[in-house]
């Protein structure tokens, strides 16, 4: 059964951005593989870090709204842990069910309501 997640990625800063992509786009394909759906990514950008992680001083941050096994979440942890490319996670469980399409049509509602507060 799909449970909700929220999984936050940071990638090594010195990559390139064709290389932060494909890094992001295995572990997409990874958690999304058995019939998971990502429901938002928002990508937070480079940023420094506040205490250096593997001899790296900024990382490039990546949160994800996801449906997925928990299968897939615990195989993207393993090869997280050995990704040189990958400086840290974090994943936490939202919720053991989920509807996909109605997270979806409440984070927009969400978003449309913030920029009719940035308007007013």
């Amino acid at each position: 059964m799909h449970r909700e997640y929220e999984f936050t990625i940071i990638t090594n800063g010195q990559l390139t951005e064709a290389d932060t992509a494909s890094v992001l786009e295995k572990y997409e394909n990874l958690l999304t593989a058995e019939g998971g759906a990502i429901i938002k990514k928002d990508v937070w950008g480079s940023r420094k870090l506040a205490y250096p992680v593997k001899k790296h001083y900024r990382g490039h941050y990546t949160c994800y709204d996801l449906s997925a096994l928990p299968s897939s979440i615990a195989e993207a942890e393993r090869l997280m842990k050995i990704d040189e490319n990958v400086l840290r996670y974090l994943n936490l469980k939202l919720d053991d069910k989920v509807d996909v399409d109605l997270r979806k049509a409440e984070i927009a509602k969400a978003e449309v309501r913030k920029e009719q507060k940035k308007m007013d």
